[in-house]
């Protein structure tokens, strides 16, 4: 059985503490459900980045694609295009009560792959060095 690279768990850890941290400033329901929620699109992003631009690819192109391809992501920012007039503030009233909501899913998903990153260097450096000249 193949293991999974290091950057998936970090990635997928790093989506569960951001939504633990987020939910604890509400209750313990919001705990699990930002948590979860946020796990489960930092797998499906780190899925993307299995497919382009693959596990070893440098931090920079992993961040990127981890960051734009995790459906949260996604989500926040449609939303906060949708809700632009709000957000520019030519809209005003109770029609803009959840006009930040997509700001703030979309910075949720920030953190997951730095952990990622910091699982794969940290893994890399325990790793012993290959056998020289075979």
């Amino acid at each position: 059985m193949r293991r999974l690279p290091s950057f998936v768990y970090g990635h997928v850890l790093g989506g569960l503490i951001s939504g633990a941290i987020g939910g604890a400033f509400l209750d313990l329901t919001a705990v699990a459900v930002f948590s979860s929620g946020l796990a489960a699109a930092a797998a499906v992003s780190a899925l993307v980045c299995w497919w382009w631009p693959k596990f070893d690819a440098p931090a920079w192109k992993l961040w990127l694609v981890a960051t734009v391809a995790n459906p949260v992501m996604i989500a926040g920012l449609v939303w906060s295009v949708i809700m632009r007039d709000c957000l520019t503030g030519e809209m005003k009233g109770w029609d803009c009560l959840f006009a930040e909501v997509g700001l703030v899913a979309a910075a949720a998903t920030l953190p997951s792959p730095v952990v990622g990153l910091a699982v794969r260097w940290w893994w890399a450096r325990r790793r012993p060095p290959a056998p020289a000249g075979l």
